[in-house]
């Protein structure tokens, strides 16, 4: 993505000793588009057809809790349509969301992310 373009990384040192990254989108227009098209898969209703990226993208940001696609009250009003375009999803390809699920969460659990 940084060698596209679509991403900056800048070396930043927090507190003066700690260095991290900071990534920086650099069309952030593009990147609501996305989020857009992704809610509109459960909000409007997928379509009928295979498994697109869209419907792969918007069940499994729910499965890793990206708020900045679907905030808790939005996982909680529309639980049922979330719930269906899971199910959707299992159909096309079974047992990986439970096991990026249960990745993410065995990650998060230990050391709040700071595990090595």
């Amino acid at each position: 993505m940084v060698a596209s373009g679509d991403v900056a990384i800048e070396r930043v040192k927090k507190l003066g000793v700690v260095s991290t990254n900071r990534v920086t989108v650099v069309h952030p227009d593009l990147v609501h588009d996305l989020q857009v098209r992704v809610r509109a898969i459960v909000l409007d209703g997928a379509p009928a057809d295979g498994l697109t990226d869209e419907l792969a993208m918007a069940v499994l940001a729910v499965e890793l809790e990206l708020t900045s696609v679907w905030s808790k009250e939005d996982r909680r009003t529309h639980k049922s349509a979330l719930k269906a375009q899971a199910a959707r999803f299992d159909a096309f390809v079974p047992g990986l969301r439970k096991a990026l699920r249960d990745s993410y969460l065995a990650s998060r659990a230990v050391g709040g992310g700071w595990s090595a």
